[in-house]
Parts: C-alpha cells; structure tokens; sequence
C-alpha cells in the first residue's frame, strides 16, 4: 500500500503482516504528487506531478533506484498509468494537453499524442493492455491502441458537456466509466463508443464528480462536495448508497440522548449525524452558520441546537439528506 502527499513524498506500507509496518519512502519530485502508478510485477513505480525540476518519475519500488526518464511535456502532469502486459509502457497526461508514451525499461520518451484541445486530465490502460482512454477538460474522450498507441477513435464525439476529471475500465475491459464537472457519470461500451448508462447526480455546485472507480461489481463516484457514490445501473438517478463526512476539521461532537446518534460538526459549518450502530453518516439539511460551529446541543425531542462564530444560534430537526 502507498500514499503521496503535496511534497512529493511517496510513503510504501507492508499490509501482508499484522503490524503495517513502514517499508520505504521515497522523494522522487519536488512538488504535489497528482497520481502514482505500479507496474503489474510490482517491481516499478511511477509517479507524476507539479515538480520544480521534473514532473514525473520511474523507479524501482524496493530501492527507489531510477529505470527511466519522464520527460517530454511542458506543463506538470495529471494523471499516469501502467500498461499491465509486456512490454511495458508508460503514458501520461498532461496540463500542456497532450499525451506522452513511454517505452521500457529502462523507460525512454517515445512520442506525444495531440488530440485534446484542453488539459488532458486522464488516462487509463485496459485490464489485457490492449488499449488505453484519455480524457480531458475538452470533454472528450479518445481511444488509444495499448501497443502501437494509435488513435482508434473518439468516445462520445464529445463524452461530456463539462471536463472530464476520470475514467475507469470494467473488470473485463468492455466498457468505461467516466466522471465530469457537468455533474453527470457515465458509462460507455468501447466497441461501439457509444454511452450505455448516464448517471445524473444533481444540479448543485457540489455535485460535480471529480474521480470515479470500478472495482468488481462496484461503480463509485466521488462528488465535489466530498461524499463517496455508489453508482446504481439500473437506478441511474439514485445512488445505491452515499457515504458522508467531513472535509475540514472537526470543531466539536454531541451525544443524542438516546446514545443511537452522534452529532459533529466542522471548521465549514458542515453537521453532520452518525449513526452508533452503523458508522454511517448524513450531513444535516437546511440554512447552517457557513462556517466555524462551535458548540452543540441536542435536546431529547430531536431538535438540535447549534452556535457558531457568526453570531447566530440556529435550531434544527436533524434530517438527513
């Protein structure tokens, strides 16, 4: 298991041990780390970014020892993948709006793809290798061959009508999911490029989605207001579930009476209940302070009374969205 952070530092965890103990910790660039990729033997990691000296970096995931050079592109870069069949390839995207493929190890430039008129945001390798997706500001999606990186064609002709800041392969690789700013998902079947399912997720600021997921039998979504999405096919307009929290630090918590409920609230004005028994948590409807809460109060008929540091004292019934 590895984590990035906004300095560059790149921490590895053994998870095979009861104890996860710290392996290594490596600094491969100088800046934010937007998005790490591992090759399919787990011998090589790659990593990319807004370094001051470079914007991406390859090397060995036990010594942190180089194999390559990711260079070719003049802006930081967004996003990375591994093709996950030999011969290996590496292909990023970039904020200058294009692609760079790689060929190794050790890993040398190849050549640049230009198809995206705005901020290439993402790309992925299908499960086989056979082929890779971008995706980008522009709202489009292309389609790559894993190999030759060839264009095969343009998924949607555009995909979105607002960037697209995801893109995930289904287990057997014959469709795409996909993640936009004109807060929609979707998903589309590669060999026709055509869209299957759309997912309409509000019409709010915050409904944005800005990362997305397809593990197993799971379609996940992350919104921009921070809440986890699990997508339902054949409900496209209702999650299955939406997992809630908190994005700013926890200013203070209050126990219901009852010992069922646990209210907190945040730095932003967020409150939000918790469920004892499940851990489930459901952000509280209505008119808040918009920032800082700083005491609570939750009296034995539901009602929940909250101050904050804009002076007000407000009272709500703690629905949940």
């Amino acid at each position: 298991m590895f984590v990035a952070d906004a300095s560059g530092k790149i921490r590895i965890w053994d998870t095979v041990n009861k104890e996860h103990i710290l392996k290594n910790e490596f600094q491969p660039i100088g800046g934010p780390i937007k998005d790490i990729a591992w090759s399919a033997d787990n011998q090589r990691m790659v990593a990319v970014g807004e370094g001051r000296e470079r914007f991406g970096h390859v090397f060995m995931s036990e010594t942190g020892t180089s194999v390559g050079e990711i260079s070719g592109q003049s802006k930081p870069i967004n996003s990375v993948d591994f093709k996950p069949s030999r011969p290996f390839r590496i292909v990023t995207a970039s904020e200058d709006n294009t692609l760079a493929v790689f060929e190794g190890p050790p890993f040398k430039f190849k050549c640049t793809k230009q198809e995206h008129t705005r901020f290439a945001q993402a790309v992925r390798y299908s499960p086989d290798g056979s082929l890779f997706a971008s995706a980008g500001f522009d709202g489009k999606i292309f389609l790559f061959d894993g190999a030759t990186s060839e264009l095969k064609g343009e998924i949607g002709s555009p995909a979105h009508k607002g960037g697209v800041y995801g893109i995930a392969w289904s287990p057997d690789g014959k469709q795409l999911l996909s993640c936009s700013g004109d807060k929609t998902c979707a998903i589309w079947d590669v060999e026709t490029m055509q869209r299957t399912v759309l997912f309409n997720m509000g019409n709010a600021v915050e409904n944005q989605q800005v990362s997305c997921l397809w593990q197993g039998k799971h379609l996940l979504s992350v919104s921009l207001s921070g809440v986890i999405n699990y997508l339902d096919i054949e409900n496209p307009d209702k999650p299955l579930q939406i997992l809630m929290g908190h994005n700013k630090p926890i200013t203070c918590l209050a126990l219901h009476p009852d010992r069922h409920t646990v209210y907190t609230a945040s730095h932003d004005g967020c409150v939000t209940a918790w469920n004892v028994a499940t851990g489930e948590g459901r952000h509280i409807q209505g008119t808040g302070h918009g920032n800082q809460v700083q005491g609570m109060r939750p009296a034995a008929n539901g009602a929940l009374l909250t101050c904050g540091i804009d002076d007000t004292l407000r009272r709500a019934a703690p629905s949940a969205e």
